[in-house]
């Protein structure tokens, strides 16, 4: 079973977040407690919070630029959650 990344919603990660450190292949977040219960934080595992990743995802898909050349499409498995919402329409 995978769980969704907070960034980006499709089912890439092996344990369930928050705070298990594991990076989504898709956008390139790196899950930390911090920034989950904290979205606006800058810093810490990821350069950009988790609400500015989310918006970066939309416009360019990835987490931020400088990952860009780490990320790639969904597998068909890892469809996004139907539950999963951006941190702007919960």
């Amino acid at each position: 079973m995978k769980y969704p990344c907070p960034c980006c919603g499709y089912r890439t990660l092996d344990e369930k977040p928050p705070g298990t450190f594991d990076i989504c292949d898709v956008c390139n977040w790196e899950d930390d407690n911090v920034q989950y219960d904290n979205p606006d934080f800058e810093g810490g595992a990821n350069i950009p919070s988790l609400r500015q990743a989310q918006i970066n995802f939309c416009k360019f898909g990835a987490s931020d630029k400088s990952c860009l050349v780490r990320v790639r499409p969904p597998k068909p498995e890892e469809s996004r959650d139907p539950n999963w919402k951006f941190l702007d329409e919960q």
